[in-house]
């Protein structure tokens, strides 16, 4: 027996074909597309209404939303299809997928201004729709302090600048402003922002109140005149701090931002996190530690002492006692020094030192000049070059990994030598019968007096060249 499954007229066929494009060839639009266009809109929306709502921060912590909207819309069109009698929907279709990675990259934007507004208070960064920054200044009325008197300034976010004003006046002003899409809405937000001069001690504590009520991105800078015998101590989260011209004590403290102090009669005291440090003809002692970049000092008529790691340039001129410096990589101690200090990730350059001089770092250069005290340098993976003017009077302490010793004497030089070294050669322009070449299998030395009585010289080093030049 024969079954035909054919329809048995073609009209049948005909009518089955449209029934089948009617039941599953066309599939309803999803409603993750129009979900994510809605919280596109909703974003851009919340941001114009209030730029300080902190969007970055709230993307970072909700964003399994964006999950959860995709299941509920998936699970929506899962059981509408089924109603209807359709076949089940694509996980994600081509235009999903274009539109998520379009929310992905504002809400990026978004993650990234915030965090840039976090941790670079002075850059302002705006997504669409654009926002500007508006701000407005205020004076507050000029006080009078006792001689002598401590002041403490803070704030959050924003600059610091102090200096000095006539007699024991002290005066206050201040500039605060905000992101925002227009100037009203701004000063809707800075309306509750003031500053107040608070008594604290034997002095007064500045700083600004309710910052929190005009949002995360507002800043207030400060602009304050102070007695010149006065003794400050800032802090500002999120700013520079400049000083110039107090006579007391400075202590400055700067998360964010640059320290720049001149012309301070008394101790210094600057702790960086991120920035540069200019500070300048300081009457006591000075004291830098913590993180940044590039260091500035000159003029320092007490010790300087740097502690912290700082990854530019280091220059220190002209310390009447003792510079220390002390990072992860190096660590030197000069006294007097009457030129230069130079230091970067790559090279220590010294110049000019009255007093004694020890260095102790590892894969930098080496290049020193005019100590007229005793010299300790130990290095490692680089070249040591050391250079005198006229002849040393104390003893040269030289000792290198797998690096060349490089040292230069005035013709007149007396001294007494011993230089050795493994797996490397010995070279001298110095010649005389006192002074003795050895050379055995595995290193050369050279040993002995050369003039008069004079310091101990002694090199050591593994993998170099030792060379004792002459100069005129």
């Amino acid at each position: 027996m024969c079954y035909s499954l054919k329809p048995s007229h073609p009209e049948q066929a005909i009518r089955g074909h449209e029934e089948r494009v009617s039941n599953g060839g066309h599939h309803r639009s999803s409603l993750f597309a129009a979900l994510l266009l809605i919280l596109l809109g909703v974003i851009f929306l919340l941001d114009r209404a209030d730029p300080m709502l902190g969007l970055g921060h709230l993307i970072r912590l909700y964003w399994p939303i964006l999950i959860i909207l995709w299941g509920v819309a998936k699970l929506i069109d899962h059981i509408s299809d089924r109603s209807a009698g359709q076949p089940r929907s694509t996980i994600l279709s081509g235009g999903e997928a274009a539109l998520l990675v379009l929310l992905a990259l504002v809400l990026g934007t978004f993650v990234f201004r915030d965090w840039i507004r976090d941790h670079y208070a002075d850059i302002d960064i705006e997504v669409p729709p654009f926002s500007q920054r508006y701000s407005e200044s205020v004076a507050l009325l000029p006080q009078t302090l006792s001689p002598g008197a401590r002041v403490e300034i803070a704030t959050k976010r924003g600059n610091i600048t102090v200096h000095v004003s006539d007699g024991n006046a002290l005066v206050v002003s201040a500039t605060k402003s905000a992101p925002g899409p227009n100037e009203s809405t701004v000063q809707t937000h800075l309306k509750d922002v003031d500053v107040r001069i608070e008594p604290h001690g034997n002095g007064v504590h500045i700083h600004p109140a309710n910052l929190e009520s005009a949002g995360g991105w507002a800043s207030v800078d400060l602009d304050v005149q102070v007695p010149k015998t006065a003794t400050l101590a800032i802090n500002s989260s999120h700013g520079d701090v400049r000083v110039s011209g107090i006579a007391g004590n400075v202590d400055a403290h700067a998360d964010n931002g640059d320290v720049e102090i001149h012309d301070s009669g008394g101790d210094v005291s600057a702790e960086l996190q991120k920035g540069d440090a200019h500070i300048a003809n300081v009457g006591g002692n000075l004291r830098v530690n913590g993180r940044g970049d590039d260091l500035e000092i000159a003029d320092v008529s007490g010790d300087v002492t740097i502690d912290g790691a700082f990854l530019g340039s280091t220059s220190v001129r002209n310390v009447a006692k003792t510079t220390r410096y002390t990072s992860p990589w190096s660590d030197v101690t000069i006294i007097h020094l009457t030129g230069r200090m130079e230091l970067d990730s790559s090279d220590v350059a010294i110049s000019d030192v009255a007093g004694d001089a020890r260095i102790v770092t590892h894969n930098k250069d080496i290049d020193v000049e005019n100590v007229g005290g005793r010299l300790d340098v130990t290095d490692s993976h680089s070249d040591v070059k050391v250079g005198y003017a006229t002849p040393p009077g104390s003893d040269i302490n030289i000792t290198n990994d797998s690096g060349d010793v490089d040292l230069t004497l005035p013709a007149r030089s007396s001294f007494e030598l011993s230089a050795v070294s493994r797996s490397g050669e010995v070279e001298s322009d110095f010649q005389g019968p006192s002074l003795k070449p050895v050379d055995d299998s595995d290193s050369e030395h050279l040993n002995g007096k050369f003039g008069g009585p004079g310091p101990k010289i002694t090199i050591n080093t593994s993998y170099g060249t030792i060379h004792l030049g002459k100069s005129h």
